[in-house]
């Protein structure tokens, strides 16, 4: 019989930490921590450069995400939340995310802009303002800070002999 070997490396540690003190801050606030948080995992990688590449691309896929998601809102508000209006609109704003972040030679960024661009739009409350749209594109960024702060600050330097 083979024995289960259980291995939590450095990354599983800063994933969990990043989650933790977004959950923290989170919690003084009126507002879910689910998008800042799946941000962070998004951008948090092995590597403190990596970790800095991923991060720029998860903002422009975020801004790009957060952009179609606010169309989406406005459109939503100026046909008084038709049933339709999720049903074509949504599916329009996923092929328009992924052509401008082809267009931006980003497509490393294509899932994390689809989530941003998901997690808002399908999560809009009925009464909620364009405040609302705001908050959840900054929780984007927010998310992508915090996994930067970790990756940086969290990171064990290597001595060099």
């Amino acid at each position: 019989m083979k024995k289960l070997q259980i291995h939590v490396g450095m990354r599983t540690v800063k994933t969990a930490i990043v989650v933790m003190l977004i959950l923290m801050a989170y919690h003084f606030t009126d507002r879910s921590a689910s998008v800042p948080a799946i941000a962070a995992v998004f951008a948090l990688r092995e590597s403190w450069d990596n970790t800095l590449h991923f991060a720029k691309i998860r903002l422009a896929s975020n801004s790009v995400g957060g952009f179609f998601s606010l169309l989406y809102y406005i459109l939503r508000e100026t046909t008084h939340h038709n049933s339709w209006t999720a049903t074509f609109v949504i599916p329009l704003c996923v092929i328009g995310t992924i052509v401008i972040l082809n267009m931006m030679n980003c497509s490393q960024g294509i899932i994390g802009g689809l989530a941003a661009l998901l997690l808002i739009a399908l999560n809009i409350p009925m009464d909620a303002t364009i405040d609302y749209v705001f908050l959840r594109i900054l929780d984007t960024f927010v998310g992508v800070i915090f996994a930067i702060i970790v990756n940086r600050f969290g990171m064990p330097t290597k001595e060099t002999n």
